[in-house]
């Protein structure tokens, strides 16, 4: 069978630094910070009370309240970012056909703002003090389910639970969908809502969160990531169709590797082989060689462990030849499950803008690691015409696409 090509169309986001994507990029090649103490909630003590926090969702200007009651923040989120991302492609749903339309969303925490509150007035009021939303409010396919109903999305749909990998293998199963011609075009990317109490316990828990409120990759100075909230969502579309109604395109994802290490329940394999192995089959998937990356963005998950694990695989493929980098999450948090959308959508501006944000948070690399330092000024303007995004998760999930401008 003739795999059909997958492209994408539309960008919608809902982030710490904005959600607008000309306004979200703007901030990020100027290396603005949006990282700030938690102040929705007291904070002062868990081990790490800093955050990039989503200042308005947007929703409320587009949804109506009664549906918006019943929503937690992760869901909501969602669905603003789903709004603007088919605005953005020039989809008007009701005229398309529906049945061909997918959704594929990843996150890796979920909701739990909503859920705490409902499960606190159960123990404390009783049974008839619960909302009868809480059972469809929480789990994880709940943004999935929502967009289908809100826009009567009937065709491919799916939720990935893969740790901080879960949007990037969303975007990856979307563009195999639309290339088997499972569908036209798919919603893919993910969300996170962890800035509740009991979502930020379970991040402190693992160890790998900051507790100076600095988010370092790669940095001797590094003692963690800082985590962020929002959503991010992109329309991935089968080209000749967007071609056909005239639809500004983005990119073509061009390849897709996913790998895991199958060494432990959480830590990477130190190595950086399953990683490497995820970047090369993306590599080989599209055709190319590392010589043709314009622009890196690492995962940068800021523990020693994850970082030099990544660090080797980098190395593994470019040897010393390692392109332009950026890790701009640094600014904003890192958004676990829904990360890889986020960067997703900064790839397609940066392709678009001509400049690549080179924020990394690295001034003292750490042995090995100097390529990831952060380069003088924060973006550079360059021709960039394919830009590798990577991903890793707990349990050793490793997922990389490669980007391509047309």
């Amino acid at each position: 069978m003739r795999l059909k090509r997958a492209v994408i169309t539309g960008l919608g986001i809902v982030s710490p630094a904005g959600n607008d994507k000309d306004a979200f990029f703007g901030n990020l090649i100027r290396g603005v910070s949006f990282v700030r103490e938690i102040d929705r909630f007291d904070a002062s003590r868990y081990p790490s009370r800093h955050a990039g926090m989503v200042a308005d969702t947007g929703a409320e200007g587009i949804f109506n309240k009664r549906l918006l009651k019943k929503l937690d923040r992760f869901s909501e989120m969602s669905l603003a970012a789903a709004e603007s991302a088919l605005r953005d492609a020039g989809i008007h749903i009701e005229t398309e056909d529906r049945e061909r339309a997918g959704i594929i969303l990843g996150n890796a925490i979920g909701g739990w703002g909503f859920a705490e509150v409902e499960l606190r007035d159960l123990y404390t009021g009783g049974l008839r003090d619960v909302s009868p939303y809480q059972a469809t409010a929480w789990f994880p396919a709940a943004p999935q389910g929502q967009i289908s109903i809100h826009y009567g999305i009937k065709g491919f749909a799916k939720t990935i639970i893969s740790d901080v990998a879960s949007s990037h293998l969303a975007i990856g199963y979307a563009a195999r969908a639309v290339m088997t011609g499972k569908a036209d075009f798919v919603l893919a990317g993910g969300a996170e809502a962890p800035i509740s109490p009991y979502a930020l316990l379970c991040c402190n828990t693992s160890g790998e969160m900051s507790m100076i409120g600095g988010y370092t990759p790669f940095d001797k100075r590094r003692d963690g990531y800082v985590t962020g909230e929002g959503a991010g969502i992109l329309i991935v579309e089968e080209y000749e169709r967007a071609v056909d109604r005239g639809a500004s395109i983005y990119a073509e994802i061009k390849g897709f590797g996913h790998t895991s290490d199958g060494v432990d329940p959480v830590k990477p394999d130190p190595s950086g082989v399953g990683l490497a192995r995820a970047m090369e089959g993306a590599l080989g998937s599209a055709g190319l060689v590392a010589g043709d990356i314009d622009y890196l963005m690492p995962a940068g998950m800021a523990g020693m462990l994850h970082d030099r694990s990544e660090s080797n695989a980098v190395r593994r493929v470019f040897g010393e030849n390692v392109p332009a980098a950026g890790i701009p999450k640094t600014l904003f948090g890192n958004l676990l499950g829904a990360s890889g959308a986020l960067d997703a959508v900064t790839g397609c501006m940066a392709m678009s803008k001509g400049i690549a944000p080179t924020h990394t948070g690295c001034a003292s690399p750490d042995d090995g690691c100097g390529w990831a330092v952060s380069q003088k000024g924060l973006s550079v303007v360059k021709d960039i015409r394919r830009v590798m995004i990577n991903s890793t998760g707990r349990g050793g999930v490793n997922a990389c696409i490669v980007l391509e401008r047309l």
